[in-house]
């Protein structure tokens, strides 16, 4: 792939206290593909994306997406550019049902304000309505909509990461981040999400993806990071990485 990169990543680092946690690291994700980073446990996959994403300052580095630096920017101002994430830990809002959950990721695209909201005024229903419309789509996409109306604190948690994909997919993001998105899911619904994960990138949207399944990241990536005690030690296809010795080393062999 050719195109402009639409996230870059130079020279990213981190250390908390003595440790190294994210070393140099850098990378790029191209449109409309499938970036996965993969790594041992402590090899410092979520503090990369935690930088990336604005939840950790880095000690040095750049990030660029689309163009543009987004080094510094907080958390909750990269939605409107387009750039979504998920976390290791699903955060839903319980007391919320599924629906109203996944209905969050999409506020970005409203403008009523807090006074028309309390009014009731014509604007916020039209916008309500089509928030629920896009969640309940979504929802379909992901053959969830038999939990639309449960509290989404009551479902199973490999249930709870695949509402948390559907809320980050209702902000409309060019990228989004998935932190570990297989986990708790059993052989069947994790290749249910490698279909949908590949339809989601077919539709135009690239993926970040950190995942201990294997399998998954071979049939899904374009490009594969590998990252060990912080540092990264492959970057490529995902049939080059598997035949890197030192990854086979640090951590496919591991798995064996």
């Amino acid at each position: 792939m050719n195109e402009t990169p639409l996230l870059s990543v130079h020279g990213l680092g981190r250390s908390f206290g003595g440790l190294r946690a994210v070393d140099e690291v850098s990378f790029t994700v191209s449109p409309n593909s499938v970036r996965s980073i993969i790594g041992p446990n402590g090899a410092g996959k979520t503090t990369l994306l935690d930088l990336i994403t604005g939840f950790t300052k880095p000690d040095s580095g750049t990030v660029e997406f689309a163009g543009r630096p987004i080094s510094g920017l907080a958390p909750h101002k990269l939605p409107s550019l387009g750039l979504m994430r998920t976390f290791q830990s699903a955060r839903l809002v319980p007391g919320l049902t599924v629906r109203e959950n996944v209905m969050l990721g999409g506020y970005r695209f409203t403008r009523a304000r807090l006074l028309s909201e309390g009014l009731r005024l014509p604007r916020t229903r039209r916008e309500e309505r089509s928030l629920v419309a896009r969640a309940d789509d979504l929802l379909r996409f992901l053959e969830l909509e038999r939990f639309a109306d449960q509290d989404a604190a009551d479902l199973p948690a490999g249930v709870q990461r695949l509402v948390e994909v559907a809320r980050g997919l209702s902000g409309g993001p060019r990228l989004l981040l998935l932190d570990e998105p297989a986990a708790g899911l059993d052989d069947t619904e994790t290749n249910e999400l490698c279909d949908v994960l590949r339809a989601v990138c077919a539709g135009g949207i690239s993926l970040v993806v950190i995942e201990h399944n294997i399998d998954l990241i071979m049939r899904l990536s374009h490009a594969v990071l590998v990252l060990d005690a912080g540092k990264a030690i492959a970057d490529g296809t995902p049939a080059a990485v598997r035949e890197n010795p030192a990854v086979i080393e640090a951590y496919l062999g591991a798995k064996a």
